[in-house]
């Protein structure tokens, strides 16, 4: 994918050497840790989970600069994580560093997972609160099964959505 900054867009699977880069950006887009660093190195080492990474060339411009000091032609900017067993798909996470969102990185994302699941069953929860996630969610066809009022540690409500991809 082009973006309007002349860079491109390529959908990667994690390895291990991408955890550090996850979890920083884990935690610039959630408000509190809920990606630790040891979980992601575990799920990444079991290879249970798979870790999708947006990556961009290290010139593009971002709203602010995240830098975390290494000199890289590729920059990893978003992350979707998943676990599929069977027929079913559960994502588990979607991050953009925040100073890359709001440019479409996320919907490739998901565009990645759509395709990489086809013909399973995709299930994902998403905070009531997370009008952008929701919409993202809602844009690829998933719909809402059920809600868990008071489920995260704000007391915010957990929309649980589904898709036959």
């Amino acid at each position: 994918m082009q973006f309007q900054w002349c860079s491109t867009l390529n959908i990667k699977t994690a390895t291990i050497d991408d955890s550090q880069r996850i979890h920083q950006i884990a935690l610039a887009a959630f408000s509190r840790d809920q990606v630790p660093k040891r979980l992601i190195d575990e799920q990444l080492t079991a290879g249970r989970v798979t870790y999708l990474l947006a990556e961009i060339n290290a010139q593009a411009p971002a709203k602010t600069d995240l830098d975390d000091g290494a000199a890289e032609e590729t920059k990893i900017v978003g992350f979707l994580s998943y676990r599929a067993i069977l027929d079913e798909v559960d994502l588990s996470f979607l991050a953009v560093d925040p100073a890359f969102q709001g440019q479409g990185i996320a919907r490739e994302l998901m565009r990645a997972f759509c395709e990489q699941n086809n013909e399973r069953k995709a299930y994902l929860e998403v905070a009531e609160n997370n009008v952008a996630a929701r919409h993202l969610y809602e844009k690829f066809g998933f719909e809402i099964y059920a809600r868990r009022d008071g489920y995260y540690h704000d007391g915010q409500t957990a929309i649980l959505m589904e898709k036959n991809l």
